[in-house]
């Protein structure tokens, strides 16, 4: 069993997280590419665009980026008949009462601020997964009113039902809910992988931030291509 260090990441005294990948119980998770987050045209990132330019000149780049990269891994997932699963982070009744009191007062805080929720409920456009990500018929899409799918969802049965082991996470946002979803599954047992290059994040010191405390302890953090790479072997 081979150890995994980082080489994007800062340097660590302890061993990094170990495990081997039984392919054939592995799933990909996609987290929260959203249209409210995750596509340019809609929702965040047009509020970005127009009162936080600074903050969208490293945003759309990356965000368009991570999205690619994750097509790339829909495609060898889909091709080597893996499992895929998607989540969907939102209110789950149009009124958001859902939702626990601190982030319905956050909505309300930002809808007074900029005119715009932070999230939007089921059955929204800007709730859907972006186009270029979109789920199949066949795929499961688990949708979640908390960071993570572990708390709230009866995610982790489903997981243990398909009999997987090992999940490689693609999403957004780096640091809050594929930090929280890896951190969840790695308690739980499971393997997981985060493809760093298939994440995203607003600023990119939280995302290099998420990434080392992830790797330290709970996750391998692997590169797409490398990722595609030990799938086709």
């Amino acid at each position: 069993m081979s150890i995994d260090t980082p080489s994007s990441l800062p340097a660590w005294i302890m061993p990094w997280p170990t495990f081997d990948v039984d392919w054939a119980r592995a799933a990909l998770v996609v987290i929260d590419y959203q249209n409210y987050s995750s596509n340019p045209d809609c929702g965040i990132t047009q509020m970005l665009i127009k009162r936080h330019p600074t903050v969208a000149e490293y945003y759309v780049p990356r965000i368009r980026q991570s999205v690619a990269n994750t097509s790339r891994l829909l495609d060898a997932f889909r091709e080597m008949k893996r499992e895929v699963i998607f989540t969907r982070h939102g209110a789950l009744l149009p009124d958001g009462r859902d939702m626990i009191a601190r982030r319905q007062q956050r909505d309300s805080d930002a809808r007074e601020q900029s005119e715009r929720p932070t999230l939007w409920p089921k059955g929204s456009r800007e709730h859907q997964i972006v186009d270029q990500l979109a789920p199949l018929g066949y795929e499961l899409v688990v949708d979640k009113n908390a960071s993570s799918p572990f708390n709230g969802t009866g995610i982790d049965q489903i997981l243990r039902n398909l009999e997987l082991d090992t999940l490689v996470m693609a999403g957004m946002a780096t640091d809050m809910c594929v930090e929280t979803t890896a951190r969840d599954a790695a308690d739980r047992g499971y393997n997981v992988i985060v493809a760093e290059d298939a994440v995203a994040t607003f600023f990119e010191r939280h995302h290099i931030a998420a990434l080392s405390a992830m790797a330290r302890v709970y996750t391998k953090v692997w590169t797409t291509d490398r990722v595609l790479d030990e799938l086709n072997e």
